[in-house]
């Protein structure tokens, strides 16, 4: 009851901020209200917005089956950043034998002239179609006569052989929607599985079965699956850090084609099984014909490795011995081009053909190991209700030893052995077991990833300070800097460690553990820097090295979860030493804070003993996922940590 009441009072502040607003978000009709508004007022950042949208997609025999899509757009364009909404783009799909079509557009710019609402019409010879790719070509034409307060208007019909990959539809956009609608008639001998996706809520969800919506020749009729799905308020999707895929995230309706009745009797199901697709890989020549071939792999080690007892040590140095042999070409390519003899005699490889070696080396020295599919972080997420093979993009290995399991990747040679790609810690994978049958597996980092800062500072007399600083980084972020590292040359990386300010002098600096991976990355620095007077007051900003000078998360609202990857945690520690006649006016107060749950904590802690003073910052991310909730705990966590790290300052003033 309580629940069905606040529904009801959010839809009511919904619709009477649309009709304060006085938009027509019903149809494609240009009203006044439409030209005269000036702002979209759930998003006052807006530069331009959708009025309101709508597709329509069905099967026709009367276009010989094909899928026939209906869509229209009426779009207000608030300010000059938002001109680049007046130029639409489309992409029509093709392969060797048939193509998608472009036809019947309709698009007008709308103005507001003396009381008057003036159209000017997109004429047909400023529309282009120029060939975009391989599979795709490129229908693009821009509205004429656009200013702030215009508003757009345009429709057109696709038409689309490809009938056994329906499109599906976006409801966000970067721009917000006032009003989106999509409405579909699916013939009965084609079943979908359809799904939402994203965090949004239909606002409207109408299924029904229309009869004889489709002729089907010598007389027969189908039924048809008829839809309607819709949104209102609709915010913009802005991209910031700390996210996977896109797509994992934008709200949207899927289609996918779980099985086709033919009328002339063929019968095909689309949606497979683990057991079916574990059968398909097994005699896969990229998966299962690569996976059998061990005996090639007997004379690739050195026999001082050979000869070792199976075991962690073992295991390490064939690791190290394949990432310091064999080469990543930067190609994916998991299920085509994947030859473990040409990679032998090469030294070259994709991800599938080098960690496909690593594992047939393993196996033949008779250790316990796997393949695992899995879908990269930019790939998006991997559908786990049922076998999707086209949603994996990336191969790694499973090791299982003394009772513990270990993730590899031979591709990069900075990783440390059970360390993954920052790219592959996309939350699951699967497992592919062909005796016993594959399973899915959470991609977690084994070991934790941390940044720990030491700083000794000491003040001259002559009003000066001295600082000698050690910087340790464990897990991904001494990968980050391993990477960095190997990128530019020794003395350039030293001159940036401490991103030199105008009032730091760096007298000495070094790194330490550089090419031992399974080491911390250390840097050490000693330097010298001015202080900062007025009045005969020195002021002191403790941290040299802030983690975090500005807050990574400046969205108003973000409607997906935050993935940082992995658990992280920051401590810096500083000793500050005066001289005897010297001494502390302004210590600021010790602070803690913690995250929802406690899923972060954040502290800072001042200790005075005589004329040394030790300040323990720390921040500590318990989970790698935030979901959107704790988006607004999040952003005022970081304004926090922001705060103490530039803002703080210890006062220290001379006695004699």
């Amino acid at each position: 009851m309580r629940l069905s009441l606040l529904f009801t009072i959010f839809l009511s502040i919904s619709f009477l901020s649309i009709s304060q607003e006085n938009y027509n978000y019903k149809n494609m009709v240009v009203s006044e209200g439409d030209l005269k508004g000036n702002r979209y007022e759930k998003d006052t950042t807006a530069n331009a917005f959708y009025i309101y949208e709508k597709g329509f997609s069905r099967i026709e025999n009367g276009r010989n089956y094909n899928l026939l899509t209906d869509y229209s757009a009426k779009v207000k364009i608030l300010t000059k950043e938002g001109y680049s909404k007046s130029t639409i783009e489309v992409f029509l799909y093709r392969n060797k034998n048939n193509k998608e079509i472009f036809r019947n557009l309709i698009a007008y710019t709308h103005n507001l002239e003396n009381g008057k609402i003036v159209k000017t019409k997109v004429q047909e010879n400023n529309v282009y179609q120029e060939k975009y790719n391989e599979h795709y070509t490129l229908v693009k034409f821009t509205f004429p006569n656009v200013k702030p307060g215009s508003v757009i208007t345009y429709s057109y019909q696709t038409e689309s052989p490809f009938k056994f990959n329906f499109k599906g539809w976006d409801f966000q956009d970067d721009i917000p929607k006032l009003y989106s609608e999509c409405e579909a008639d699916l013939p009965g001998n084609f079943v979908y599985n359809i799904r939402l996706v994203g965090p949004l809520k239909l606002d409207v969800k109408e299924n029904f079965i229309k009869k004889e919506c489709l002729e089907v020749g010598y007389g027969g009729v189908a039924d048809c699956s008829h839809s309607v799905y819709a949104m209102k308020d609709i915010p913009a999707f802005r991209e910031e850090k700390f996210m996977t895929a896109k797509k994992n995230y934008f709200s949207r309706i899927e289609y996918e084609l779980k099985e086709y009745k033919g009328f002339d009797g063929v019968h095909k199901k689309y949606t497979d099984t683990w057991k079916n697709v574990d059968k398909e890989l097994k005699t896969k020549k990229a998966i299962g014909t690569q996976l059998r071939k061990t005996n090639i792999t007997k004379n690739l080690l050195p026999e001082s490795i050979i000869t070792m007892p199976i075991g962690l040590d073992k295991a390490k140095a064939i690791y190290r011995h394949i990432t310091d042999t064999y080469t990543w070409n930067e190609k994916y390519r998991i299920f085509t081009e994947v030859e473990i003899k040409e990679i032998i005699k090469s030294k070259v490889g994709n991800v599938g053909g080098i960690n496909i070696l690593l594992h047939n080396i393993f196996e033949e020295q008779e250790f316990s190991v796997k393949p695992v599919l899995l879908s990269t972080r930019n790939n998006g997420y991997a559908t786990t209700i049922h076998p999707v093979l086209s949603d994996f993009n990336y191969l790694i290995v499973q090791l299982s030893l003394d009772n513990q399991t270990y993730l590899l990747d031979a591709t990069e040679k900075q990783l440390a052995f059970g360390q993954l790609p920052f790219r592959c810690l996309n939350q699951q994978g699967r497992l592919l077991d062909f005796k016993n049958g594959s399973s899915w597996i959470d991609i977690k980092p084994s070991d934790n990833s941390s940044v720990n800062y030491r700083e000794k500072i000491k003040l001259t007399d002559e009003s000066t300070l001295e600082g000698t600083s050690n910087y340790l980084y464990y897990g991904y972020h001494a990968l980050y800097k391993r990477k960095s590292f190997q990128k530019t040359s020794k003395k350039q990386f030293l001159n940036k460690i401490l991103n030199t300010e105008e009032n730091i002098f760096i007298t000495e600096a070094s790194v330490k553990n550089e090419n031992e991976i399974e080491k911390p990355f250390i840097e050490k620095v000693s330097y010298k820097k001015t202080t900062e007077t007025l009045e005969g007051l020195i002021y002191l900003r403790p941290f040299t090295k802030p983690f975090f000078k500005e807050n990574p998360f400046k969205l108003n609202e973000r409607t997906y979860p935050v993935d940082f990857g992995f658990k992280d945690s920051y401590l810096y520690i500083v000793f500050i030493e005066v001289p005897d006649n010297y001494e502390y006016i302004d210590i600021p107060k010790s602070r803690n804070y913690a995250l929802p749950g406690k899923l972060g904590t954040l502290s800072v802690n001042f200790q005075l003993q005589g004329n040394r003073l030790l300040i323990n910052h720390s921040i500590t991310f318990l989970s790698p996922y935030y979901p959107t909730e704790y988006y607004e705990s999040l952003k005022e966590f970081f304004n926090l940590i922001v705060d103490i790290e530039n803002n703080t300052v210890i006062t220290i003033k001379k006695t004699s």
